[in-house]
């Protein structure tokens, strides 16, 4: 595989994830809500999100609709890509300022080059895990020796994810067998496809227990967090640094916006139907408030949401993925490409 194909096919992973979701809408298109109406204050910002509404981005469209961003003296139009859009095409063309995007897709598309810089947290906890069946005895990383592992491919973050996993336990990819499995996680594991597989504990485990088969997830390190970073938010210099009042104001209100999904997440479920048309029955939108709890502890692991960005594990994960053959292109000052600047 090319370096340019793994790069394109890592900057589609976060949206292709959410694809078994929710249902698709028009390429581009900004979504607004009937009756949506807001002030029109002096900054404005367009929110890119991934392909298709969903409620993992709940805190934006809570934002929005409660006022948080008016109130920061910000008018944000949301627009979900179109499924041919690049991740970050639309940002770098001027038609989106800001974006939601995991970690590695940003430092591949830096390291190629683009001009971005991630200004705040998204997840502030890395989203992937390895799964297992609940009577498995697979109780570590370690025991995954000789085993087989279902991923959707070797790319992305949870082909990232699997790596970091087996060198915390002192291991090698050899040490395993991969299976490439695409996004069928939970038939894979269900069918004694795979011995184990590697997921988005707000996604995948999710499924699992929507389904009915009980699951265990192993964390890729014991012991604190592997050298990855998850969804952050980022934007190009150039708009930072021209309208850092926006840039505060989009981090304030989605930070409101995510304090809004943990303390009152059925709220922030209503809210997101309006949005994502296909909460329509009494099973999706219990699957949209798993799918959110799940989520908030992501947005908030200690219990209060945090936008702070660890540059160092940020440098971590340079290091790490440019160990990794064909991921990264040129070097990465993480010291340019991240910043805490605009947080309050």
């Amino acid at each position: 595989m090319t370096v340019k194909r793994r790069i394109f096919i890592a900057l589609m992973s976060m949206g292709a994830l959410l694809a078994g979701c929710t249902a698709s809408v028009p390429d581009g298109e900004a979504i607004e809500p009937a009756g949506s109406t807001s002030p029109a204050p002096a900054n404005s910002a367009t929110l890119g999100l991934t392909y298709i509404p969903n409620v993992q981005f709940a805190p934006a469209y809570v934002a929005k609709e409660d006022g948080a961003f008016s109130r920061e003296n910000v008018s944000v139009t949301i627009r979900h890509h179109g499924a041919d859009e690049g991740l970050f095409t639309s940002l770098l063309a001027g038609h989106e300022d800001m974006v939601i995007a995991t970690g590695d897709e940003m430092i591949q598309a830096r390291s190629q080059g683009m001009d971005l810089i991630s200004v705040g947290s998204y997840y502030a906890k890395y989203p992937v895990v390895i799964i297992v069946k609940d009577d498995s005895d697979i109780q570590s990383v370690a025991d995954l020796k000789g085993k087989t592992v279902g991923l959707p491919g070797e790319y992305g973050s949870n082909y990232f994810g699997l790596l970091a996993a087996l060198a915390e336990a002192d291991m090698t990819r050899d040490d395993i067998s991969i299976s490439v499995i695409g996004f069928t996680q939970l038939a894979a594991l269900a069918g004694d496809q795979v011995d184990a597989v590697v997921g988005f504990t707000n996604n995948d485990t999710v499924q699992f227990g929507l389904s009915n088969i009980p699951v265990r997830e192993i964390p890729l390190v014991a012991d604190g967090e592997p050298p990855l970073v998850g969804a952050d938010i980022v934007t190009t210099t150039e708009f930072a640094r021209s309208h850092p009042e926006a840039v505060r104001g989009v981090l304030s209100g989605l930070k409101a916006g995510m304090t809004t999904c943990v303390t009152d997440p059925a709220h922030a479920v209503d809210v997101t139907r309006a949005y994502d048309t296909n909460l329509t029955t009494e099973d999706t939108v219990n699957a949209a408030r798993a799918t959110l709890e799940a989520t908030n502890q992501l947005f908030a692991p200690s219990g209060q949401v945090e936008l702070h960005q660890n540059v160092e594990t940020w440098k971590s994960m340079e290091v790490f993925l440019r160990a990794i053959d064909g991921v990264l292109g040129a070097a990465v000052d993480i010291e340019q490409a991240v910043t805490n600047e605009y947080l309050d």
